[in-house]
C-alpha cells in the first residue's frame, strides 16, 4: 500500500475509532445519574477496622469523612482519599450494637441503630440523647440523612413491618428543634415505580444509605440488596433508577457528598476488603 493510501486509511480508521469511543461514553453517562459515570471511580481500599462500615458522613469544614461500622460504638474519620483513619472521638460511645449510619451537626453527631433510634453523641462521646421511631412490630433501618428544609433528620425504612402487603420503603422525620420523632410517616417511596424504571418487577429496592445532593437538591438512595442506585425528589417521588455493577459495589452502605458534588460510596468488605469509591461530578 502506497504513503497517500495509508494515510487516507489511517484518517478513516481514526474517524471510525472517535466515533465508536464517543458513543460508548454517551451510552456509559446514560446508565449513570447526571454528572457522574459510575463505572469511573477512584477506589481506596480501607483498613481492617473498617471492614463492616456502614454510613459515612462529609464535614465540609474539616474536609473529613465520618464513618460508622456495624458493632463497634465508635465513630471513625478518614481523609478525602479514605487513606488516613483515625478515631473521632476520645473513646467509644457505647457497647457493641448494630449501628447503620451517621450524620453530624454542628458539634452533635447523630448515629443511628438498625430498630430506628437515633443517639445524638457529643464531643467527649456521651450520649446526651437517644429517641426511637414509634413503630410496633419489627422494622430494620440502615439510612439516615440531614434535610435543612425541614430542619429534620430523616431515617428509611429498610424494610419495616408497616409496609406489609405495600409496594413501598417509608420515611420517618425526627425534628431537631423537638428532638422527637412526627407521630406518622413523613412520606413513602413506591416501589413499583422503581420497577417500572427498572422493566423488572422483581427488582429489589431496600435502602441501605442515602444522601441530599448539594447542588442537584435530590435524594440519592443506594440498595445494596439489589444492586441499585436510586433517585427521587425530597418527598420520595422516584425519578430515576440506576443498576449498579456489583464489581465495584459489593456491599454499598454509605453515601456522602461533598459541597460542590463529589460523590463518595463506601462499601463492606463482603468476601473481599471494604473500600471508598470517589466520583468526581461534572456539572455541566
Amino acid at each position: 500500500m502506497n504513503s497517500r493510501a495509508t494515510y487516507f486509511t489511517s484518517i478513516i480508521f481514526t474517524f471510525f475509532l472517535s466515533v465508536f469511543s464517543t458513543g460508548c461514553q454517551f451510552i456509559d453517562d446514560q446508565k449513570s445519574p447526571p454528572g457522574y459515570q459510575l463505572n469511573r471511580p477512584a477506589k481506596e481500599i480501607l483498613k481492617k477496622k473498617l471492614a463492616e462500615i456502614s454510613g459515612i458522613f462529609y464535614v465540609p469544614e474539616e474536609k473529613t469523612i465520618l464513618a460508622i461500622a456495624d458493632d463497634e460504638g465508635m465513630v471513625f474519620a478518614m481523609d478525602s482519599l479514605g487513606k488516613n483513619i483515625f478515631d473521632y472521638l476520645p473513646k467509644p460511645f457505647a457497647e457493641t450494637q448494630d449501628y447503620e449510619d451517621i450524620v453530624k451537626l454542628d458539634s452533635i453527631i447523630f448515629v443511628l441503630v438498625s430498630d430506628g433510634t437515633i443517639l445524638q453523641i457529643n464531643k467527649n462521646a456521651e450520649i446526651i440523647s437517644r429517641a426511637k421511631v414509634p413503630l410496633s412490630g419489627k422494622n430494620d433501618f440502615e439510612s439516615i440523612y440531614y434535610e435543612p428544609s425541614s430542619n429534620g433528620i430523616i431515617i428509611l425504612c429498610k424494610k419495616c413491618a408497616l409496609e406489609k402487603n405495600k409496594k413501598a420503603r417509608t420515611a420517618f422525620r425526627f425534628d431537631i428543634g423537638t428532638n422527637k420523632f412526627d407521630s406518622g410517616s413523613y412520606y413513602t417511596i413506591s416501589t413499583q415505580a422503581v420497577n417500572d424504571i427498572l422493566k423488572d418487577g422483581e427488582a429489589e429496592f431496600s435502602p441501605s444509605a442515602a444522601a441530599i445532593h448539594p447542588l442537584q437538591k435530590k435524594l440519592y438512595i443506594l440498595s445494596s440488596a439489589g444492586n441499585l442506585l436510586v433517585i427521587t425528589d425530597l418527598k420520595g417521588k422516584v425519578e430515576r433508577a440506576f443498576r449498579i455493577n456489583p464489581d465495584l459495589f459489593p456491599q454499598a452502605e454509605g453515601i456522602a457528598f461533598t459541597p460542590r458534588g463529589d460523590m463518595y460510596i463506601s462499601n463492606e468488605a463482603k468476601l473481599g476488603k471494604p473500600s471508598l469509591l470517589t466520583f468526581r461530578y461534572r456539572n455541566n
